[in-house]
């Protein structure tokens, strides 16, 4: 009954329509269409953004509402102007306008951190996008939104059909050529294709040191790129390495530790403040995540009831150095940052992980003064 009951109300709806559409006897007398005019008008309230339909032309109230978009982002009022270039977008795809919508929703996104819608818009705009230059932009914003949102697969897939045409690409400079390259990197070596992302930032890194001296390889975006995904490699078989009972894993850890820290702080001192806090970021995790390998790693069975409190105890001694140096770094990470006004992804989730080093301070010390 439940399969038939669709097909009966299909059949009766086919039905009125045939028994109700009136007799076309002069086919030669078409009347001529009438043009279909819309606008949409908006009223803005605190509460909401409300679009209501009223009879103009379709193309002058796009013009509106993008505008009205516009000066509610000039004002910081987010959330409603992404309402309304996301209303602009789905009404209309094809409009002109859609990919400056899917653009600025992309900025707003970025703002809000919602990486994952972030990188929708960016995508939608950077293949729509007519002006060589825009079609840049939205690339180079797809690429930070996609990383945010750990959609490595696709970075991969797309960078690296951008990277064979490079040729075909005008509007790339030689910095945003390094930066795709770099970010394509990064993506073989999270998809698990370790070293080939590594030799790529590699050759990078020697290219961008070869055609500058060293006294003047400061302030360049792309070689602290190229230390950080460099980095990034070494945490990567970090984390595919277990952490067993026997002190040549744990030694086997730490080296990458030190493999990774020591890309970091070269991409530390190139100075460029966002990947300084990336990099502070990335090795602070290094150790918190070490931390917690040997935190959950179960106390020996042949130890007594007595005995198992005082081992929990003095293993906090000893791994609490890892959290201390965490937080230091993070710390100086952010404080430079501050300095100069930056806001980014990495100095909120500093600002996180220093809160829950405090909290894991408090928490263990209370319990070891017992």
């Amino acid at each position: 009954m439940s399969r038939i009951f669709p097909i009966l109300i299909v059949f009766c709806m086919i039905f009125v329509s045939c028994a109700t559409a009136p007799e076309r006897k002069n086919e030669e007398k078409k009347e001529k269409p009438v043009p279909f005019e819309s606008e949409y008008g908006i009223r803005v309230t605190p509460e909401s953004v409300e679009i209501y339909e009223v009879q103009k032309g379709v193309d002058e109230d796009f013009d509106k509402l993008f505008a009205e978009a516009n000066r509610l982002f000039d004002e910081n009022k987010l959330d409603e102007a992404e309402r309304i270039y996301t209303r602009i977008a789905e009404m209309n795809p094809e409009h002109a306008l859609t990919p400056s919508c899917r653009y600025n929703a992309g900025l707003i996104e970025i703002k809000l951190k919602n990486w994952e819608a972030a990188e929708k818009n960016f995508f939608s705009a950077y293949r729509t996008m007519q002006k060589p230059e825009d079609k840049r932009d939205a690339l180079l914003n797809w690429l930070e939104a996609a990383r945010n949102a750990e959609f490595w697969e696709k970075i991969s897939e797309t960078g690296g059909k951008i990277i064979d045409n490079f040729p075909a690409y005008g509007e790339f400079n030689e910095s945003n050529r390094r930066e795709i390259s770099l970010r394509y990197a990064e993506s073989l070596i999270m998809t698990g294709k370790i070293e080939e992302g590594r030799r790529l930032a590699d050759y990078w890194r020697m290219t961008i040191l070869r055609e500058t001296p060293h006294r003047e390889a400061v302030y360049i975006p792309e070689l602290a790129l190229a230390y950080f995904v460099l980095g990034r490699s070494f945490v990567k078989e970090f984390k595919g390495l277990d952490l067993g009972d026997s002190t040549e894993s744990l030694e086997e850890k730490c080296k990458k530790i030190v493999e990774a820290q020591t890309q970091f702080l070269k991409a530390i001192n190139v100075g460029v403040i966002f990947w300084t806090n990336a990099s502070a970021f990335e090795a602070a995790k290094l150790y918190t995540d070490l931390y917690a390998e040997m935190e959950a790693k179960p106390v020996p069975k042949d130890l007594s009831d007595e005995e198992k409190p005082v081992y929990t105890c003095e293993l906090w001694k000893k791994i609490s150095i890892l959290l201390r140096k965490s937080r230091k770094t993070l710390v100086k990470s952010t404080e430079a940052a501050r300095k100069i006004g930056e806001e980014n992804e990495y100095t909120e989730k500093s600002f996180k992980m220093v809160e829950e080093i405090d909290r894991i301070y408090e928490e263990k010390e209370n319990i070891c003064k017992n």
